[in-house]
């Protein structure tokens, strides 16, 4: 899977691919890492990653928080003490319409990545708060909540439990 992860203006091209389970070969700027990675803990805050390097480097074991924004496609991701900004599929989002600060009009919830629809819980009409998880997407084997980026009335979900989507992929809009 290719991603790509803005960091203070720079934009990485990042291939993230499955060795065995719960193990990933991470790739940029021409270096690679093998590392093991566990979700700690999920809580409606973010998630807590644990890494662990395993490709015989220099051991490092690292915890990070990964929680969203008030912002589309803007993750907060704090670790050793810092907290950075990371801009995830940027570009295909604002592509795609979701990433925007404007509070008139339609809010497009899209997939910052691809993977399968395992939850969607809300349905056209329902009334619903910036950061209140919409619609779950599974991706490398991690439960990923994707939020109103602003409160509104759910306009439509164009996505249903069990189907496979590609990043920039229409989830939901919000009026």
């Amino acid at each position: 899977m290719r991603v790509e992860v803005e960091v203070s203006g720079t934009t990485h091209d990042v291939t993230v691919e499955s060795s065995s389970p719960g193990r990933y070969v991470v790739s940029w700027g021409g270096v690679s890492r093998e590392v093991d990675a566990r979700v700690v803990e999920r809580s409606r805050h973010g998630l807590l990653l644990s890494f662990v390097r395993t490709d015989g480097g220099v051991a490092a074991s690292r915890l990070a928080r990964c929680a969203p924004t008030d912002r589309p496609a803007v993750t907060a991701i704090r670790f050793g003490g810092v907290e950075i900004e990371a801009v995830i599929n940027g570009s295909r989002a604002r592509l795609a319409g979701s990433v925007g600060g404007a509070e008139s009009g339609a809010a497009r919830l899209t997939a910052p990545m691809p993977g399968r629809v395992v939850r969607v819980l809300v349905a056209p009409g329902d009334t619903v708060e910036a950061r209140q998880p919409l619609v779950v997407v599974e991706a490398m084997k991690m439960e990923n909540e994707m939020t109103a980026p602003r409160a509104g009335t759910v306009t439509g979900v164009e996505v249903s439990e069990g189907m496979s989507v590609e990043a920039g992929r229409l989830l939901a809009t919000i009026e």
